[in-house]
Parts: C-alpha cells; structure tokens; sequence
C-alpha cells in the first residue's frame, strides 16, 4: 500500500505542477493537490533521499518553468485592455452573458474596453489566459501603457499598474415563472488597477458590495436582452 502510495503522490504532484505553471487561476486547486501528493509521498517507503527529491525538485522549478510559459506564451498576440484614465480599483470582466458584448477590435487585436463602473459584460466565452496589454485611456482617446505586476508588494514601486486577480461564479436564482425557477450564474475574471495613491479597498465589505452592483448590472443587461 505505501509502495502504491508513492506513485499516486508522484501522479498528483506532477498534474499539480503542470496545473500551476500553465494558469495561475489554477493555485488554488494545485497547491493543495501538490500537498496530498507530497504527503503520500513522504508516507511511502521510498529513501529519504527521493522522497525530499521528489517533493522539492517542482518548487524548485516552479518559476523558472513559470517564466519561461510566459515567455512562450508571449508570442501570442495579447488583447488589449482599455481603461479609463482616472480609474482605480476592481475591474471585472463577466462572460457568456447573451446580452453582452463582443470583443472590440484595435490594431487587429482582439479589445476590452471598460466603462467608467469597471464592469465590462461580454458574450464570450470565458477566457482563462492572461496574456494582455494595459492602457489607461483619456477623454481624447490617447493612451498610456501601464504594466502588469505579479506581486501585490509591486504595487507602489509601479503604480499605475494592474494586478491579475481571481476568477469564479456568483450564484443566484431568478424567477423564471410562480412555479419554476432557474439558476443562472455569473461567470467572471477580476483585475485589480493600481492607479491613485488611496487606501486599499479589497477587504470582504468592499468585495461583497461590488459582487452586488456587479449582479444588479448583470440582471439589468439580462433584461435589456
């Protein structure tokens, strides 16, 4: 059973591996399958030796594998992500809506463009990669580049700049009919803009607030359809 043991930790640790280094939505769910399978692997009766080799070698070669995806990747042709000059904050943008738009085009590139309430509602489909070009856009139309960091500690040094933030679900129920409801879920990615030199507003309070504007935005689109 623990010789079993060892070759299912190795299996889980390796998916994990690859999990995290191909999207960072997927840390969540990698990090901890990468610790179930470095437990097994640790229970099995391997040596020491490969158990500690086995365990440390992928958070070893997790950023350098990291960086060079990213690299890879880069060779893609990013979209473009059009910002409102002043803005700071959430952005979020909510996909596979039927009332939503499609991507704008600019220079070939596929583009989404924000309002000035920082939620932009799609049809698309939802959209895993994170492989974009910033700009803040003023009231003439001019823009400016502004960078993506991978660290909120980067924020100050480079402000304005924007940080990838998480994706999900906000679950609701609308009433279809007296006797029959249907589910309908808003599926959504978030950014986060580093703009102003203000206080940080991603507590829960501020969060929960914005999931509501975000579904009564999203219901009045549904209306309008």
């Amino acid at each position: 059973m623990k010789e079993k043991a060892f070759y299912i930790g190795l299996t889980l640790i390796i998916i994990s591996f690859i999990a995290c280094v191909i999207s960072f939505y997927l840390l969540v769910f990698g990090i901890p399958t990468f610790l179930v399978g470095a437990t097994l692997v640790l229970l099995s009766k391997q040596t020491i030796q490969k158990k500690l080799l086995t365990t440390l070698i992928p958070i070893v070669l997790y950023f350098p594998f990291t960086f060079l995806f990213l690299f890879i990747y880069n060779y893609s042709t990013p979209k473009t992500i059009l910002i409102p000059k002043t803005f700071d904050g959430n952005l979020r943008v909510v996909y596979e809506e039927k009332c939503g738009r499609n991507y704008d085009k600019t220079d070939g590139a596929k583009t989404l463009t924000f309002p000035e309430n920082g939620i932009l509602i799609l049809s698309e489909d939802f959209d895993r990669h994170i492989n974009y070009n910033y700009y803040l856009v003023d009231e003439l139309g001019n823009r400016t580049k502004i960078p993506q960091i991978l660290s909120f500690s980067d924020k100050d040094q480079k402000r304005p700049c924007v940080l990838v933030g998480g994706s999900g679900t906000i679950g609701q129920t609308i009433e279809a009919s007296t006797t029959n409801q249907e589910e309908k879920r808003i599926t959504y990615s978030d950014f986060y803009v580093y703009n102003k030199d203000t206080l940080d507003r991603s507590d829960y309070k501020s969060q929960q607030k914005f999931d509501s504007l975000t579904t009564a935005i999203v219901n009045q689109c549904r209306q309008q359809k």
